[in-house]
């Protein structure tokens, strides 16, 4: 090892302030007489990290023959490193022969005094974001629990305009149709929930529509006709006795049941009937899947029945609207599905 530089310094200790910084100058002379290219290097000691110290400027420098150039290395050790004494010192390098021009500079003594590691800092983050979710559950339950909207008063109008307007309020519809002499056919006489009233929007609204009214047969009174005047000598010819009056059997006029879901819609179509007459609708179902979920209507097997009032009247089997997926329509003549 050729010594070609030397490295001194005023202070070979360091006294680090309650930050755990501190500075120290070396003094580094090219001793030949030829420039060199020197390379500065901090060489830790023992425990000492290598991360601590830092060379001020370029650590790669031109050294003119016999010239010094003034090196300034500072220390910044990290709170929380226990206390005690470190050691590190100064080495140049020529980088035209490394392996045989260096020098080792004087071992400096690192003086460390106890400081604690800095806190953790309390993370609010957790609690923004548990805030944030809750927020959020409530802003979602809000927007899909179902509101109260307002009962539209559709007394007197047509079926198929009431109907609509439940419809577009998203209400289901359920019609059944009844005979009333003093309302027009197919108007609407009667309603649950009534006008004006408040009810959570998808509930479903009956509507009672007058029907059709079973023709009434008049008997015509005719006049009675008079025995012709008997012949002085022949008895008077027995009147046959008056029939009784025969019983007219009810008739039912065509009738639609419905039931709507959300975006689909199931219809039972009776045809006209007579008194007694019953219809049997097999249970089914009508899918129609809208993002993000499935719904559907369904019925169970439903029996149908033209009673004496003249109406047809359901006796059996229920029908609903779901969230399920599952189920056909089957192939009643009677049944009739679509989308909304």
């Amino acid at each position: 090892m050729n010594r070609i530089f030397a490295i001194t310094t005023v202070n070979d200790r360091i006294p680090t302030g309650g930050d755990g910084r501190g500075e120290i100058t070396f003094t580094v002379t090219n001793s030949s007489a030829r420039s060199l290219r020197g390379q500065l290097r901090v060489k830790p000691l023992g425990p000492t990290k290598v991360e601590w110290l830092n060379i001020a400027g370029e650590s790669e420098r031109n050294f003119s023959p016999n010239a010094t150039q003034q090196v300034l290395v500072k220390v910044s050790v990290p709170p929380g490193t226990p206390a005690g004494k470190y050691q590190f010192r100064l080495d140049t390098v020529s980088l035209i022969n490394p392996d045989d021009d260096f020098t080792e500079g004087p071992t400096i003594e690192l003086e460390v005094k106890a400081s604690e590691a800095p806190k953790k800092a309390f993370p609010w983050w957790i609690i923004a974001a548990a805030a944030g979710g809750v927020i959020l559950i409530v802003a979602v339950t809000w927007m899909l629990w179902p509101k109260s909207v307002e009962v539209p008063d559709v007394v007197g109008l047509d079926a198929g305009e009431a109907t609509k307007k439940f419809e577009d309020l998203k209400f289901k519809v359920e019609v059944k149709q009844q005979t009333n002499a003093s309302v027009q056919i197919n108007h609407v006489f009667g309603q649950d929930p009534e006008g004006k009233s408040k009810a959570k929007e998808g509930a479903t609204v009956t509507l009672l529509v007058a029907a059709q009214k079973a023709d009434e047969k008049k008997v015509a009174s005719e006049p009675r006709p008079q025995a012709p005047t008997p012949a002085p000598t022949a008895a008077p010819r027995p009147q046959a006795p008056t029939p009784a009056p025969t019983a007219v059997a009810k008739v039912c006029a065509p009738q639609v049941f419905r039931s709507n879901s959300e975006h689909s819609w199931v219809e039972f179509r009776l045809p006209q009937g007579s008194e007694g007459k019953t219809i049997d609708i097999p249970g089914g179902a009508y899918n129609k899947y809208v993002f993000p979920k499935c719904n559907r209507v369904w019925w169970n097997d439903l029996t149908f029945a033209c009673g004496s009032k003249g109406t047809w009247e359901r006796t059996s089997g229920n029908w609903d609207s779901d969230a399920l997926c599952h189920g056909s329509p089957g192939a009643s003549p009677y049944v009739a599905v679509g989308d909304r």
